[in-house]
């Protein structure tokens, strides 16, 4: 069984994790300041000759001082020194294209990989990090049919994470699989979560004058032979990895990268064989909830902040939110906030090492 491309979200989540080396010393200011991405779209543009123009967007949501000062650090970095986000990014790229040309027989190549940052707004304001390239030979062409997808087979998207595949004017699906949650003329778009099949996503098209259905064929490509390595990494949402620094942005979608990094398969190991799920599965309020009831219903939240990698601001607003919907309580010893599970025992023990306790504290 030949090597295949790692699920897209595997590559979303090795953006999460790294640390961009190319970024050097002149990107010290994101060290200290980080971002965590909302939302990542996704956007398929296939050429009649199966060349894609993607688009994929990092939405970072800027809805407090932290958050909207660390974009603006990142953007004046991007800004200053964009190939140490774009040069990273085409690294991985190429290396995806290469397994997917091996598992296709498609000669594929990605080129003209440019980088954004700017505000916008979705109903509230984003933090926009957009990536641009070419993927040549993405979609597979015969005749006046195109068949798109088999570069992508396995694919999981994380529950913040869409696709969007939009073919050429002119041309209309025959064949669409699995059934998309939004379908136009000329495009079809999946939400997560799901994990797509060994043959999906998959979509065929043809000029509007010759599609009627598959012509009989059903020809999807890939096969056993696209089987994925890396779809248990893919599970692992971008958000959910806590803050997300400025270099981490200089790599693609995590699904998007060959399994067989080594970043990706750190990852995938990671909690394997735990008898619960992997933190990096949970979403954040399920992630501070499993910290505390493993650390007896009681931590205090700079080590909530320190077990789960996250900012100060982070962690604060993931608590709040916890703390209004009644999951958690909070309280303060001596300068320092303490959070615990509802009923939890708060006079046997010592918060992590702290004495005595001060009632009704919120969160900082």
């Amino acid at each position: 069984m030949g090597r295949t491309v790692g699920t897209l979200v595997v590559m979303l989540v090795a953006t999460a994790m790294l640390v961009s080396t190319a970024a050097g010393a002149g990107f010290g200011s994101l060290s200290q300041q980080s971002v965590d991405a909302d939302v990542v779209v996704m956007t398929a543009d296939v050429n009649p000759d199966g060349t894609a123009d993607w688009t994929v967007a990092y939405r970072l949501r800027l809805d407090d001082d932290n958050a909207t000062q660390a974009f603006e650090d990142l953007r004046a970095d991007i800004q200053a020194n964009p190939s140490a986000y774009t040069d990273r990014f085409e690294s991985r790229m190429q290396r995806t294209a290469g397994a997917a040309e091996n598992a296709t027989g498609r000669e594929m190549a990605i080129k003209n990989v440019t980088v954004t940052a700017r505000e916008e707004t979705f109903g509230q304001t984003y933090g926009v990090i957009t990536y641009r390239f070419q993927w040549t030979n993405f979609a597979s062409v015969s005749g006046d049919r195109i068949e798109i997808g088999d570069a992508l087979s396995g694919l999981f998207l994380d529950s913040e994470t869409s696709l969007t595949v939009r073919w050429p004017a002119g041309y209309q699906a025959a064949s669409v699989a699995p059934q998309a949650d939004e379908r136009e003329n000329a495009s079809v778009t999946w939400r997560g979560q799901q994990t797509f099949g060994e043959t999906e996503p998959r979509v065929i098209v043809s000029p509007r004058d010759s599609a009627g259905g598959d012509g009989g064929s059903n020809r999807l490509l890939v096969g056993g032979a696209l089987a994925l390595v890396g779809i248990a990494a893919g599970a692992y949402v971008l958000r959910r990895y806590g803050s997300l620094g400025g270099d981490a942005l200089a790599e693609p979608p995590a699904s998007m990268v060959d399994s067989d990094d080594s970043e990706a398969e750190t990852a995938a190991g990671t909690d394997a064989d735990a008898g619960t799920p992997p933190a990096e599965l949970l979403s954040n309020e399920e992630q501070v909830l499993q910290l505390l009831e493993s650390n007896g219903g009681r931590l205090k939240q700079q080590q909530v902040a320190g077990e789960l990698d996250w900012t100060d601001a982070k962690t604060s607003q993931v608590i709040g939110g916890l703390r209004d919907e009644d999951k958690v309580e909070t309280f303060r010893i001596g300068r320092e906030n303490v959070v615990t599970l509802p009923d939890t025992d708060v006079t046997g023990g010592d918060g992590g090492g702290s004495d005595g306790a001060d009632s009704g504290g919120e969160t900082q």
